[in-house]
């Protein structure tokens, strides 16, 4: 394949002092609790650096508040890996269960590890966090959850969506909407519902999920490429009968003109009274996520080299 441009971004970035910590700790939970993956599996997820992509994305919060971060990061991964291929029925169920857990059910003990780990991260981030972000943070990953529904059809190599079908989902893939909301912890102060669910604070979300959806993507094509559609590059190549190089500029350029939209809003922070400088913030640290993601992409992971990731069919028959 050849070598194909990616995104660059004016975006401050950043680590964590304890980045180095906070890795070794990733590592640790997969030794210990994915004990179900086969070994070559906890390999590739242990080569996939996850927690060096919190410490770059989240990096000015306290360490033991990215801890929680991380442990969601690592999961909601893994899961989206192990249950990528499964039935609309299994995970329409998955779904419920895990809301349900997110909103205080018990696990009972012969539950699958995903859930036992959803209480888990329920419980640290609800220990940190009040119950208005709890809320929005769960109604965040449902939609994840959706997602994943809404892709199953997609999940067929050349079965290519229509380019709204895609816009529409990819705006809501991979979890960034939840991730997002991890953002609070740095601002240290939570906003309330009529600033999160204003027009300005959607458009905000939309552009940093739809930023963040593309920069996957241009990392993943050798990933993507012969498992499933659903990557700009490919969509774009698809639907516009262009070469991957040709159908690359083009993503770029949708790329770049939504870039350019978020720091026009970065740049025009609406009047929100006491709460203009922590908007202020999040949308500062949106950025701060954004220049985090892609230095994870090219200097940490080794997820989206060949060999990296979940092969086509390592989780086609789970049960």
């Amino acid at each position: 394949m050849e070598i194909l441009q990616k995104p660059v971004y004016i975006f401050p970035g950043d680590i964590h002092p304890n980045a180095d910590l906070i890795k070794e700790q990733t590592t640790a939970w997969i030794c210990s609790n994915y004990l179900f993956l086969e070994d070559h599996m906890q390999k590739k997820y242990k080569y996939s650096d996850f927690g060096y992509f919190t410490a770059r994305c989240l990096p000015h919060q306290p360490y033991e508040s990215l801890l929680p971060c991380t442990r969601f990061m690592l999961w909601a991964t893994v899961f989206d890996d192990y249950y990528e291929y499964c039935t609309a029925e299994k995970l329409s169920l998955l779904r419920e269960r895990i809301t349900a857990i997110f909103n205080g059910d018990a696990v009972h003990e012969k539950e699958h590890f995903f859930l036992h780990e959803a209480a888990v991260i329920r419980d640290e981030l609800s220990a940190l966090m009040p119950d208005i972000w709890m809320k929005r943070f769960i109604k965040s990953f449902d939609a994840y959850m959706e997602s994943m529904l809404f892709e199953i059809p997609y999940k067929i190599p050349d079965y290519f969506p229509t380019l709204d079908e895609f816009f529409a989902l990819r705006e809501i893939t991979i979890g960034i909407q939840a991730f997002i909301d991890l953002i609070e912890f740095q601002t240290k102060e939570i906003l309330p519902d009529s600033i999160y669910y204003s027009s300005f604070f959607r458009d905000l979300y939309t552009l940093t999920a739809r930023i963040s959806a593309w920069c996957n993507d241009f990392y993943s094509i050798r990933k993507d490429l012969d498992r499933e559609p659903l990557n700009l590059v490919l969509v774009l190549k698809h639907h516009y009968k262009l070469s991957l190089e040709k159908a690359n500029e083009e993503a770029l350029r949708l790329h770049n003109d939504d870039v350019q939209q978020l720091i026009n809003l970065q740049q025009n922070i609406p009047d929100f009274g006491e709460y203009t400088e922590t908007v202020r913030q999040f949308a500062f640290y949106l950025g701060v996520m954004i220049q985090g993601q892609s230095q994870w992409y090219s200097k940490d992971t080794r997820r989206y080299l060949e060999g990296g990731h979940p092969d086509l069919h390592t989780f086609k028959n789970i049960p």
